[in-house]
């Protein structure tokens, strides 16, 4: 299995010269089993069938062996992490890949499968603007959501950042769906690595996403909120659980209009996030990074821009000189049916603050102003569909980006 992230945060400032870095999409697999294996050897993700008792959960836990389990707090009860011991006495008993299998048959369950867990490669962002402050996040607040909403899976939002000058993070107090979770309710978000309510960045590049997304809107004078959803830890490393949990988090907030996802991996599809996404086709459109290895997603699948569903927008990056110059950048990932369209991605600059910026490049970035072009193009009570076909159809044809589905790129 090979898992793949995108998600490389630079500083010049802190670091070694990373001016022009890109938004790396290789990612050191997590060796938890030795091999290839890239998931730990004594977790599985699964999901009840929603009309099970907590006193039949319980004895499903028991009959699997379940030592500790993690839920999925404001999110879905029906999902939970279980965790076995480690090394089974003896050395004998069931492994994980053998527990899976089983447990996909089991007739409780929805669904089962691995916990992967997926590894930002390169530097974080190595730049801090404040402190976490959850009193710092609500004065971030907007007082009333109004128009469009765009939910951040990444590594959360440092919302001391200089470049946040307007009140711009969604306000759940509000929604009639505050969530209450061991005594903390959601003001702004969620933070799922660390099961709380605030989700602060300390990695940088859901920071850097939504600086993107904001201040595109901004410039547009386009009335919105960021919902940031922390899924990824200081490391930048984060599992499939987290991820789950975030995605359902971001759906089940009616308010919800668009998701961002800045991330992603290779060829394994993992059945629960596939049919989440295809469950939400009517409610949200999906802003999917394309990946950044130079390759052909129609051959070598990435995961989740090329699940096969009608609401995700597959984004590649246009190279330097976009728009003046137009082609893909030669990192970014394509393919005529994986692939939907491109956008600014290269060498862009993410300021340090008002004097000095540094230079970022990946597929997450164009991603990123892929959202902010759906919240531009969004009115209310249009369809997912609507939604889609309107972000399609402000693109900018071009015969020189013929290896992507609609050969064309957003030009602003």
């Amino acid at each position: 299995i090979c898992i793949c992230c995108i998600s490389c945060e630079t500083s010049e400032s802190n670091q070694p010269d990373l001016n022009n870095a890109i938004d790396s999409e290789t990612v050191n697999e997590s060796q938890t089993r030795g091999g290839n294996f890239a998931y730990p050897n004594n977790q599985m993700v699964v999901q009840y069938d929603p009309g099970l008792s907590e006193a039949e959960k319980q004895q499903l836990r028991a009959q699997y062996g379940v030592m500790e389990i993690k839920t999925c707090p404001c999110a879905d009860p029906t999902l939970e992490l279980w965790i076995f011991e480690t090394q089974l006495p003896g050395g004998s008993g069931p492994n994980i890949e053998d527990r899976v299998i089983v447990a996909k048959e089991e007739d409780d369950l929805e669904g089962a499968d691995f916990n992967p867990i997926f590894q930002h490669d390169g530097l974080k962002l190595g730049t801090s603007f404040g402190p976490a402050d959850i009193s710092l996040g609500m004065g971030a607040m907007v007082s009333s959501n109004t128009n469009v909403t765009i939910a951040v899976l990444d590594t959360g939002v440092d919302y001391n950042y200089f470049g946040f000058s307007n009140p711009f993070l969604y306000n759940t107090q509000q929604n009639s769906q505050t969530c209450t979770d061991q005594g903390m309710e959601d003001y702004f978000g969620w933070d799922f690595v660390n099961q709380d309510n605030d989700p602060y960045d300390d990695y940088g590049h859901g920071t850097i996403v939504s600086e993107f997304i904001n201040a595109s809107l901004e410039e547009f004078n386009v009335p919105h909120q960021i919902l940031p959803v922390k899924v990824f830890n200081e490391y930048g490393k984060g599992n499939y659980f987290d991820i789950l949990c975030g995605f359902k988090y971001a759906v089940n907030n009616e308010d919800v209009d668009i998701i961002n996802m800045s991330f992603g991996w290779y060829h394994s599809n993992y059945d629960l996030l596939g049919r989440f996404v295809e469950e939400a086709g009517e409610d949200v459109l999906i802003a999917a990074s394309a990946g950044n290895q130079g390759s052909n997603n129609d051959l070598f699948v990435h995961y989740p821009s090329s699940y096969p569903v009608d609401n995700i927008i597959a984004v590649a990056a246009l190279g330097a000189n976009a728009p003046f110059s137009v082609s893909l950048a030669n990192y970014s990932n394509y393919g005529v049916q994986s692939v939907d369209i491109a956008a600014k991605g290269t060498d862009i600059r993410f300021h340090l603050d008002p004097n000095e910026f540094i230079l970022v490049s990946g597929t997450s970035y164009a991603s990123s102003f892929t959202s902010a072009m759906a919240g531009m193009v969004y009115a209310p009570n249009m369809t997912v569909a609507e939604h889609v076909d309107k972000v399609i159809a402000e693109t900018l044809y071009h015969p020189d980006l013929n290896l992507i589905k609609y050969s064309s790129y957003i030009n602003y």
